[in-house]
């Protein structure tokens, strides 16, 4: 598995801005809230989508029912009419899946409008160790993903209720955060490309030695597939499920016959609710560590099947390096809420 350096290992130089920002209106925006008290984040929150509705752009807000309750009697029943509520926790579902819903949404409903501007509080409570981790780096590639677009996005935490890690990261992936006084540049916000490697300094733990494993090469795709039906039916995935499951490690697989060593290993196994599938290249290493987390372009192959994969599970996680590479795929074995984009329309 192979891929030269993207254009998104770049640094993303610039901030977003518009009425009110540090940047241009022209370009995006990403800002931390970070408030202690409900009268800080409406303090904050409130003039940020009165603004954005004088404006006249696309003012969506993604809070929780206590926060838009609490937005809606600030702002008054005229205001709040002409802005997009969505609950926060049908849309933040999964990093990736909330990722391309913010794609398929921008594009068909919100950027032909005008510019967006968001308000938007992540879910960080019930999430495991891994998800907050990749729920951090979705963080960081929104700069990336946003970059150049006509967006003004406020993501709040709550740092009274908030670990203090996530704290931490939150001006650490954010370029300017922002309070009742106005923006500032974030003094700790580093490079989205240097945060993502950060995201993978862990190595993946080892496959248990219970998992089911097989080899594969070219030649014997319809075999792979066949096993994978197999083991997801005997560890509890339903059924319905299946399909997607088989798809995104086909999709894997091929990748490492067509453009890497041409041959791979593979384990299956079930572990705290999740289906878990490791596909490993002992030879090729992949340079663009943002494959795969961005629509793809027509001169990037082996973006459209990582976009892919990346859709089809809850997580994916790669490490590449001289040893080879692997790609763990996490799906969840319980029944999965429907995605951002099914709800949100």
């Amino acid at each position: 598995m192979s891929d030269g350096p993207g254009s998104h290992e770049t640094a993303v130089s610039g901030t977003a801005g518009a009425a009110g920002t540090l940047s241009g209106r022209g370009e995006a925006a990403h800002q931390a809230l970070v408030y202690s008290t409900r009268r800080e984040f409406a303090a904050a929150a409130v003039p940020h989508l009165r603004e954005g509705l004088a404006d006249g752009d696309a003012v969506v807000a993604v809070v929780a029912p206590p926060a838009e309750r609490l937005l809606r009697r600030q702002l008054g029943a005229a205001a709040s009419r002409s802005i997009e509520f969505i609950e926060a926790a049908s849309w933040f579902t999964g990093p990736m899946s909330t990722l391309a819903a913010y794609h398929d949404r921008c594009r068909r409903d919100w950027w032909p409008r005008g510019r967006l501007r968001l308000l938007a509080e992540p879910v960080w409570t019930g999430r495991t160790e891994l998800e907050v981790r990749e729920w951090k780096r979705h963080e960081a590639l929104l700069n990336v993903a946003f970059a150049g677009t006509p967006t003004l996005m406020v993501c709040a935490y709550d740092a009274a209720a908030l670990p203090a890690h996530v704290i931490t990261d939150a001006v650490r992936t954010h370029p300017e955060v922002v309070n009742d006084r106005g923006p500032r540049p974030s003094d700790q916000y580093v490079d989205p490309a240097l945060f993502y490697a950060e995201c993978n300094a862990r190595p993946l733990s080892a496959p248990p030695r219970h998992a089911a494993w097989k080899r594969f090469a070219a030649g014997e795709l319809p075999g792979l597939r066949a096993f994978l039906a197999a083991e997801a039916a005997r560890l509890g995935l339903p059924a319905d499920r299946s399909l997607p499951f088989v798809l995104a490690v086909n999709e894997v697989a091929t990748t490492v016959i067509r453009q890497g060593s041409g041959r791979g290993l593979l384990w299956v196994w079930a572990e705290g609710g999740e289906l878990l599938c490791d596909v490993g290249d002992p030879e090729g290493r992949l340079e663009d560590r943002f494959l795969g987390c961005f629509p793809p372009r027509h001169y990037k192959p082996g973006e459209t099947a990582m976009w892919a994969v990346r859709r089809l599970c809850h997580i994916v996680e790669i490490r590449s390096g001289a040893g080879g590479t692997r790609v763990r795929m996490h799906l969840e074995l319980g029944e999965t809420p429907a995605g951002p984009d099914d709800r949100a329309g």
